[in-house]
């Protein structure tokens, strides 16, 4: 039995570096992206830790700052040393791919895609009815579903066996999608699914047709 299969199928929320992006440390670190060099002078330690950890991959900022918080956790809540690594971490989005996983299972990534991206997933997801519209969703053969469309700032890649489940709550299907282990989705991760594909400008507000529109 694989071992991501004992895990829980709890959310995770992982950080990391877009794959193209080289971090140089020293008095001034250096981070090579895709648009150019950033400078960042005299950066503290919790983010040069962060950074070291993120270059390597997706990874668990709780581990360089306990009590690190969540998407959903209000501002009010965080504790200092988050307060630092987040502001910190702030004119770097749009080299930080946001991860989603089920226990040890990865399931949604968001990357990046222009100098412009930001990404702030809300507390909570908006009400109403929103989804993503079938123009956005880019299905490769052989390949997991990728969200996209032309000009958008970010792209977000659905992974493994409950790819197509959360593909259809994020399209507004109704119903209990189940894994292949017949166990449904946890509403948590679905919630944060939701709200990434909102900070991502991926779901769409529904016209009285049922069309989506970007």
């Amino acid at each position: 039995m694989r071992i991501d299969r004992l895990a829980a199928r709890e959310l995770g929320e992982f950080w990391s570096l877009r794959e193209d992006v080289t971090v140089l440390f020293g008095q001034s670190t250096v981070l090579r992206t895709p648009w150019g060099e950033l400078h960042l002078e005299r950066p503290g330690p919790l983010l040069c830790e962060a950074l070291r950890r993120m270059q390597l991959g997706p990874v668990s900022l709780a581990n360089v700052v306990p009590g690190f918080p969540g998407y959903d956790v209000p501002e009010d809540e965080w504790n200092e040393a988050s307060r630092e690594l987040l502001a910190a971490l702030a004119p770097l989005q749009h080299v930080i791919v946001r991860h989603l996983a089920i226990g040890a299972s990865p399931l949604l990534s968001v990357v990046p895609l222009s100098p412009r991206a930001s990404f702030r997933p809300p507390p909570v997801a908006p009400g109403g009815e929103l989804r993503v519209p079938k123009e956005a969703v880019l299905r490769r053969p052989g390949s997991d579903p990728v969200l996209s469309y032309e000009g958008c700032d970010h792209r977000i890649e659905l992974h493994g066996p409950d790819a197509p489940r959360l593909l259809l709550h994020l399209q507004g299907g109704k119903g209990d999608f189940r894994s292949p282990l017949d166990v449904p989705l946890p509403q948590t991760v679905v919630r944060a699914a939701r709200a990434y594909a909102v900070a991502a400008g991926m779901l769409s507000a529904v016209d009285l047709k049922g069309a989506a529109r970007l």
